[in-house]
């Protein structure tokens, strides 16, 4: 062991306060010095830091914050003498001057590079975690020490920012509806007139396989399909058809003249289509129970359904059903709702208020990041024309008030802002965010935003 007289000197400093502090009468006889080299716990206080923010007019600023990084825990890995937190640090949290707190049995020294040699700790310095630091606990009788390395984990990535991918379009296939189905991501549209689904696994880069379906009519309408109970049903020519592979497909309700699937809750067990006759529910997916009749302004048509539990009861789900109740799907979009264990619904008319759900060609809501994104081609906001693909607008209260992101970390891709193409939107069970168009500028886009990435 490299003896390092400073070092030394402070566990005999050490030595001498603990036995002045002891009875005059003691005897330096009594003092056991013990050979024991360990760090038993570290944690960090407060740290303050630049952390990136924005200006009330949406610039890029930076504040400074003082957080108290206490309830970051530190793992001490004794076999690999490594110290680090499993849990990263916020994003852009500046390390390079950090006051930690050690417990251990013996002296503790941190390694200087610019001495090539190790310095005493004192709790009241702050220490640059920039990189890997060197820490050494010497033994209280000098003869062990046992070395350790710590690193501070900080996140590198924005944890509030969107990320996109691009692929090339299906070749070929007009989208009109895209969902998850076992495992994989099922799009529904026309190629060469004729219905197909294109078949791709949700992870990595898409690898699409087009397939043509069966038992269905000819005329189809592909964005009512809709997944329950590990099946998936679309509504064609005033019937309910029921898929297990989204290839074949056969009759599972026949009533003539049902429009649209109002609620699919996996959650509450819950699937209900909606026809001129009323509701229809079931439990299986395969018998199904006359419900009450569909109320005025209910939408029927162009209709996104969404379900989730409340945050505060688990057992109860929230249903929303949000489109169109006129067949030309235009006008203003409707917002309804209502919970599992209520009958009637409630419509969120919302007239008056400056931020109504946007009235978008081939509006599409899907449930993001835990709030409700509404995106889709040219249409009316609040009164205002907008483009295809304008922004995403946001509602944070269950689909009373729609807004615009106000910051610049939510943002259309280019090459789908304007696109006015056929379309389709959905988010699968990894937390991607998937917008599938056609056309010239035709693609498939995946989004994410990072902190829905990370490991827990």
């Amino acid at each position: 062991m490299k003896k390092n007289l400073a070092i030394y000197w402070v566990v005999f400093s050490f030595l001498c306060a603990g036995m002045v502090s002891c009875n005059k009468s003691d005897s330096y006889d009594d003092v056991e010095l013990t050979p024991y080299a360990l760090v038993r716990s570290f944690s960090l206080g407060n740290i303050r830091s630049a952390y990136p923010a924005f200006t009330s007019s949406g610039k890029d600023t930076t504040v400074m914050r003082t957080v108290d990084m206490s309830g970051f825990l530190f793992t001490i890995n004794q076999a690999t003498g490594e110290i680090y937190n499993n849990d990263s640090l916020l994003y852009a949290t500046d390390v390079s001057k950090v006051v930690v707190g050690i417990s251990a049995d013996g002296v503790l020294a941190f390694y200087n590079d610019s001495i090539a040699d190790y310095l005493a700790y004192n709790s009241r310095d702050s220490i640059d975690f920039s990189s890997p630091r060197k820490l050494r606990v010497y033994s209280y009788d000098g003869l062990f020490h046992k070395d350790y390395t710590v690193k501070l984990n900080v996140h590198q990535l924005n944890p509030d920012e969107m990320v996109w991918n691009e692929w090339g379009a299906v070749e070929g296939v007009v989208p009109a509806r895209v969902v998850e189905h076992d495992g994989m991501m099922c799009l529904f549209g026309s190629k060469d007139g004729n219905n197909v689904v294109a078949i791709s696994p949700i992870e990595g880069e898409p690898a699409w396989i087009v397939y043509g379906v069966a038992g269905l009519p000819t005329v189809v309408d592909f964005s009512t399909v809709q997944s329950f109970g590990g099946a998936l049903y679309v509504v064609a020519d005033g019937n309910l058809y029921r898929s297990d592979d989204a290839e074949n497909w056969a009759l599972a309700l026949t009533e003539g003249n049902l429009v649209a699937v109002a609620v699919a809750s996996d959650d509450a067990g819950e699937l209900v289509v909606v026809g001129e006759n009323g509701f229809f529910s079931s439990k299986d997916g395969l018998s199904f129970e006359t419900g009450g009749a569909v109320p005025a302004g209910f939408p029927l048509y162009g209709v996104s359904i969404l379900s989730y539990p409340l945050s505060h009861n688990k057992n109860i789900v929230r249903y929303m059903t949000i489109g169109y109740d006129t067949p030309e799907r235009d006008g203003r979009a409707r917002v309804w709702s209502r919970l599992s264990t209520e009958e009637e619904w409630a419509d969120y008319e919302n007239i008056g208020s400056k931020y109504t759900c946007p009235s978008l060609k081939g509006l599409s809501v899907v449930r993001f990041d835990n709030f409700l994104y509404a995106l889709g081609g040219a249409g009316n906001v609040n009164g205002a024309e907008v483009g295809a693909f304008n922004s995403f607008y946001i509602s944070k209260d269950n689909g009373i008030a729609w807004k615009e992101p106000s910051d610049f970390y939510h943002y259309i891709p280019e090459g789908l802002a304007g696109n006015d193409s056929p379309f389709a939107v959905a988010v699968d069970s990894k937390n991607y965010m998937w917008v599938i168009n056609s056309g010239d500028n035709g693609a498939v886009r995946k989004c994410i935003i990072n902190r829905l990435g990370f490991k827990k």
